[in-house]
């Protein structure tokens, strides 16, 4: 071997995942179940409106816009490198293995807040449902819901990526034309009544500024698609095609459902606040059935929501016990079906039991759900504004840096960064416990990578696994006289 010539590995760093598994469509579908978009369809444009008033459309395209310039910078990883850790990945390449595991312990975090979130909300609608036919409602119900909705989810993934890819494609498509009925019936109603558009002008700038970023809320998660590349057919077009094209698709919905919700009566009708979505007897004859289509929908939304999540995040933290960067023991996969087993049997009972806890100790599923949601923003913002930043170091340390990615990478970072602290001078901006929570996360974090790093030298230099090509696909599966088309 010619001295300074790379060395073919025989055994890729993420080997145990199965590859080429999933066609696009699947992978577009884990981008998607990530979001839970039905569920934001039907409740983030009334809590945008009354900040954002008569601005709510302009908000939510604002938004889009900011979360495609998200997905543009994330593109220009995931069309050179399959990495199963997504963004942790990503960050590393561009910034090193400290900012790097930054990056990453802040998407655990938002990932599993999400998780906990889409658990919870799938048993409270559950428990809503439930109560129509008599069953008690309460956090008791709640709470063996909450574990059965874990329990499933568990198993589903355990047994394959693409069984799971596949129900939540099914999910997301019932959960998204439920909800859309449910706006466009609630809508249809207000006019036959009377009623015109009536959402104000914005409150005041900072007003705006907390809208737009409560906005951005209901993008994150879109990312999730690079956990799968290794499982993903030809995952260098799958991959970026899905990252790209999903915040456009989930820009053009939410835009759709601001403005079917403009009207004051849908905004009263459709309640906006998670976990309490019913229409009232006012509605129409119709108003019950509707609120059953709707919270079937929307309960299904939070479970796809669950196993996108909890896929992401199972998937980085695979990564990372490959590494050493966490115990080597969340590495392992599954003989027979190919999934982080460990890590998804590890993770899930987390999952599950922390919002119930708090459920109790709280009383308030509304109050669980949006403080998870808090935690699991802080989480992934700052992962988002560190692969902004990354985005151009990359580039320009494998020498194919150009302007574009520049332009986008530091505008996006920089307003991103503006726009929270364009949000802290809201009144309606209430971090508290949310933020305090966060950064007691990353401190614990913090600790982790020191203590591992002390344990482990050179660890620094093993992260940022990704998917290579092995001797094996170079020489062992090569057929010169076999012509593929």
């Amino acid at each position: 071997m010619v001295s300074g010539t790379p060395r073919i590995r025989s055994r890729s760093p993420v080997a145990g995942l199965e590859r080429a598994r999933l066609s696009f469509v699947q992978v577009l579908g884990q981008s998607v179940s990530a979001v839970a978009p039905s569920a934001v369809m039907v409740t983030l444009p009334a809590l945008v409106i009354p900040d954002a008033g008569r601005a709510t459309i302009a908000v939510f395209v604002a938004a889009a816009i900011l979360m495609t310039a998200v997905g543009y910078c994330i593109g220009q990883f995931a069309t050179r490198m399959v990495a199963v850790s997504g963004l942790y990945s990503y960050i590393v390449k561009g910034l090193g293995a400290v900012p790097g595991f930054g990056g990453g312990w802040s998407l655990l975090v938002g990932y599993a807040a999400a998780a906990m979130a889409s658990t919870l909300g799938a048993a409270s609608y559950l428990a809503a449902l439930l109560g129509r036919v008599g069953l008690p409602a309460g956090s008791p119900l709640i709470a063996v819901l909450a574990a059965i909705v874990g329990l499933l989810a568990l198993l589903l993934m355990v047994r394959g990526v693409q069984l799971s890819a596949r129900i939540m494609l099914a999910i997301e498509v019932f959960a998204i034309v439920a909800a859309s009925a449910a706006l466009v019936v609630a809508f249809v109603q207000s006019v036959r009544e009377g009623a015109t558009p009536s959402a104000g002008g914005a409150k005041s700038g900072s007003a705006v500024g907390f809208a737009l970023l409560l906005a951005i809320t209901s993008f994150v998660g879109f990312e999730s698609a690079g956990t799968v590349a290794r499982e993903a057919r030809n995952p260098f077009v799958a991959v970026p095609r899905a990252i790209r094209w999903t915040p456009i698709a989930l820009g053009v919905l939410y835009v759709f459902a601001a403005a079917l919700q403009l009207p004051e009566p849908v905004r009263q009708g459709v309640d906006s606040l998670p976990i309490v979505l019913t229409l009232p007897d006012t509605s129409g004859a119709g108003s019950s059935t509707l609120s059953i289509v709707v919270e079937l929908g929307i309960t299904a939304s939070w479970f796809a929501c669950v196993l996108g999540s909890t896929t992401a995040l199972s998937r980085t933290l695979f990564a990372m016990g490959r590494e050493g960067v966490v115990p080597n023991v969340f590495g392992r996969t599954h003989h027979r079906f190919h999934t982080p087993h460990v890590a998804l049997t590890a993770t899930m009972p987390v999952v599950v039991a922390v919002p119930v806890f708090y459920l109790f100790i709280s009383g308030s599923s509304r109050d669980v759900l949006i403080g998870l949601l808090a935690v699991s923003a802080h989480g992934y913002v700052l992962a988002y504004v560190l692969l902004c930043v990354a985005t151009p170091a990359f580039l320009r340390r494998i020498g194919e840096l150009t302007r574009l990615p520049v332009i986008i990478g530091v505008l996006t970072a920089t307003a991103m960064v503006a726009l929270v602290g364009w949000a802290a001078f809201s009144r309606t901006y209430v971090a508290g416990a949310a933020t305090a929570v966060y950064l007691f996360l990353m401190l614990v974090g913090a600790a982790v990578f020191a203590i591992r790093a002390r344990r482990s030298p050179g660890i620094e230099e093993r992260m940022g696994v990704y998917d290579e090509a092995v001797a094996e696909d170079l020489l062992g599966r090569y057929r010169p006289w076999e012509v593929r088309r």
